[in-house]
């Protein structure tokens, strides 16, 4: 991996489920999971900050199903790295268990790739997620960000993963299906 003079920073599209009139997360919520994540892809060159905010439609506030997971796939903004949180998000392969998040591939459409986040997600979750967006498979070793055993210690990618990001990131940014993010707006 050639680390670049400074990291590129990725558009990420953000929808949020409602229920009851009330988004089903804070912006504070969103903030801290990207804060995490920037924290963790930074020595891959790439950094997120969210360029778009919107309402999801009320039919999809929960994904309970692989149907439901492909619904998603209208709701994308182009170019970004499209992320749903969601009310819940149920497991399609185990019945009664739920999930913290998917990196989904859409089954009609194998272009669109999208991450749906449970609204109980931890910290880390969105940066797992993230992984699997960039190519990482789940890892066996403890407290790596691409498994599930955690001993409470600091999480992290290896050098292979974040070579991986690296390569999947800019060559996405070549070929002009990832955006970089405009600069952060200042207000006086």
């Amino acid at each position: 991996m050639t680390p670049a003079a400074a990291p590129v920073t990725l558009a990420v599209a953000i929808a949020v489920a409602e229920e009851d009139g009330a988004p089903v997360q804070s912006d504070a919520w969103i903030d801290a999971q990207l804060a995490q994540a920037n924290v963790l892809f930074e020595a891959a060159g790439v950094r997120f900050r969210w360029t778009a905010r919107r309402p999801l439609p009320a039919p999809l506030t929960r994904a309970g199903s692989r149907e439901d997971r492909d619904a998603f796939g209208g709701t994308m903004e182009p170019r970004a790295v499209n992320v749903s949180v969601i009310a819940s998000l149920a497991d399609v392969d185990e019945a009664g268990r739920f999930r913290m998040g998917v990196c989904w591939q859409n089954r009609k459409d194998h272009d669109k790739r999208y991450i749906l986040l449970s609204s109980i997600a931890r910290p880390s979750v969105l940066a797992h997620e993230l992984g699997h967006f960039f190519g990482n498979p789940h890892s066996s070793v403890t407290d790596n960000v691409m498994s599930y055993d955690r001993t409470g210690g600091p999480v992290f990618f290896d050098t292979a993963q974040l070579a991986r990001i690296h390569a999947r990131a800019f060559a996405a940014l070549a070929a002009g299906s990832l955006l970089e993010a405009p600069p952060a707006k200042w207000w006086p």
